[in-house]
């Protein structure tokens, strides 16, 4: 008896907890680019940030020449400075869609290297 009990409280608190999702709070807001363009603009970070970290022996002492090579890198990919931010702010709080697009920035470096692009 107190096995059913049980059982019947685990499935009322299970449904219940099932019905309270909020489906509109994982939908993408507007504004956030695709993962494709993600990845697009990630790899294109990563290869400015390789060849900057390259040129100085300290990253930070150059972060203010940077700063205008990511706006050149964003005017590139038709972004602004707030949308890649709010988009990567979307993705980092959404670990597997995040993982997918470092994945696919993996890839594409990693075809750029073989190819000697």
């Amino acid at each position: 008896m107190i096995n059913r009990f049980l059982f019947v409280m685990f499935a009322l608190t299970f449904s219940f907890m099932c019905s309270c999702t909020n489906e509109k709070a994982d939908a993408k807001p507007a504004g956030v680019i695709t993962e494709e363009k993600m990845a697009e603009v990630l790899t294109d970070i990563r290869l400015l940030e390789g060849v900057y970290a390259g040129d100085f022996q300290r990253v930070d002492t150059s972060e203010f020449a940077i700063g205008a090579y990511y706006e050149q890198l964003f005017v590139k990919h038709q972004l602004s400075r707030s949308n890649f931010l709010d988009s990567y702010s979307y993705f980092a709080q959404h670990p597997e869609v995040m993982l997918r697009i470092e994945t696919e920035v993996s890839r594409k470096l990693e075809v750029m290297s073989v190819s000697g692009q």
